[in-house]
């Protein structure tokens, strides 16, 4: 079973050099840019929210994909890695009284720690015992925050109260604040990501120490997200680190394209939207989402990410084959009617 898991995995994801080759660097400054005059234009406040959300839902997938997607890890423990660094950013902020702005750092940090312990254990393990054995050590951090009797965590019912990074301006002007933060960084891990993937690194020249970085990597994005997402929420609780979230993350990465670039920030763009028109139909969201990395798995098993390249690809055959029509330019080695073959009236 092991062994068709991995198999699965490996079909799912694309080779590493297309992925690299294939995602440039421009159009992803294109869409930054607009994205980012969005709350200029557009200023409908849950629109921006649904957008910040979106954005921080690209971190934590793009986060997990280094691991499961580039170097097949199985890691089931992410959502505790992305939590503990919401939890640390919290507790310093709530407990300690400390700045979000100095508190963000240490969770990015607890993330990096969490990722190190949960994961780097399993490195050289594949398919089901990896998923089983991070699944479990993910449950340990959970049940003891929900054991928390002390109430430093908040316990069952969570840790509420964490001050925003922006709280200092107005809700509009803290809102999209927010929005653009959560843009730059999600752009900045995404050329991040690609660069790693251009790199030695991404040619998986040695297995070990590549697991090791992006475990590592990893748990800091997962870190940033957690924190980012616990100060624009004002709080974080344990059932963030359940298994709704956590499918939800697996499925944005699926769906988006194991093991490319562009692929979690796709996904998180289509199942996030996907969710907010279901949320209030359980059933049908989970038929519909199901359905959709049905599909995805069966037809596109590269992943949207994969599907939009091969979209773009024909495209460019088509205007290439338009381009070498007669009136469109002429083909290769041939030459116009003024060429050294052509007729010339004297």
């Amino acid at each position: 079973m092991s062994e068709m898991t991995q198999a699965g995995s490996e079909k799912a994801r694309p080779s590493r050099s297309s992925a690299r080759s294939k995602t440039p660097v421009a159009p992803t400054i294109i869409a930054v840019i607009a994205l980012a005059c969005m709350p200029l234009v557009w200023r409908n406040d849950y629109i921006i929210s649904l957008l910040t959300l979106i954005l921080l839902y690209s971190l934590m997938a793009q986060s997990w994909n280094l691991t499961i997607g580039v170097c097949g890890i199985w890691n089931l423990g992410q959502a505790a890695i992305i939590a503990s660094g919401g939890y640390v950013t919290g507790i310093l902020t709530v407990e300690l009284g400390m700045s979000a702005w100095l508190a963000l750092p240490a969770g990015v940090v607890a993330g990096g720690l969490t990722a190190a312990i949960i994961v780097l254990p399993v490195i050289r393990l594949r398919g089901v015992l990896a998923a089983l054995l991070t699944f479990a050590l993910a449950e340990v951090v959970r049940l003891l925050i929900l054991a928390d009797g002390a109430g430093f965590t908040g316990g069952r019912s969570g840790l509420s109260g964490v001050p925003g990074l922006f709280d200092h301006v107005s809700y509009w002007g803290s809102l999209r604040a927010s929005f653009w933060l959560a843009l730059a960084l999600s752009a900045a891990v995404m050329l991040l990501v690609r660069g790693m993937m251009d790199s030695p690194f991404g040619r998986g020249v040695d297995r070990c120490r590549q697991a090791i970085v992006a475990t590592l990597v990893s748990g800091l994005v997962a870190g940033l997200a957690g924190g980012l997402y616990a100060t624009f929420y004002h709080g974080i609780t344990p059932s963030s680190m359940g298994l709704a979230p956590m499918g939800l993350l697996l499925i944005m990465v699926v769906v988006g394209g194991l093991g490319t670039v562009r692929g979690p920030i796709l996904g998180a763009f289509v199942v996030t939207i996907l969710s907010e028109l279901l949320r209030d139909t359980f059933l049908w969201r989970l038929l519909v989402l199901g359905a959709l990395l049905f599909l995805v798995l069966t037809f596109w098993p590269a992943g949207l990410d994969g599907l939009l390249q091969r979209i773009l690809d024909r495209i460019r055959a088509w205007m290439k084959a338009e381009h070498g029509k007669p009136g469109g330019g002429a083909e290769p080695g041939e030459a116009g009617p003024s060429g050294p073959t052509g007729d010339r009236k004297t």
